[in-house]
């Protein structure tokens, strides 16, 4: 079974968002949100369950 990784990052926008991967193959995302944590609640509702995330140090 291949692994699903969840990469939450800052948009230019000053937004938070987030890519699912597979074998380094983006087969998803998420943008828009306010915060990373809402990044991953939203993945979650939609029912996916990343066995690894990765989160981009914000550049504050």
């Amino acid at each position: 079974m291949k692994s699903l990784t969840l990469r939450i990052f800052r948009a230019p926008s000053g937004q938070w968002s987030g890519h699912l991967v597979v074998d380094g193959k983006v087969i998803g995302g998420i943008s828009g949100c306010a915060s990373p944590e809402v990044v991953r609640r939203a993945v979650s509702e939609q029912g996916f369950d990343p066995e690894a995330v990765e989160i981009e140090a914000s550049p504050d």
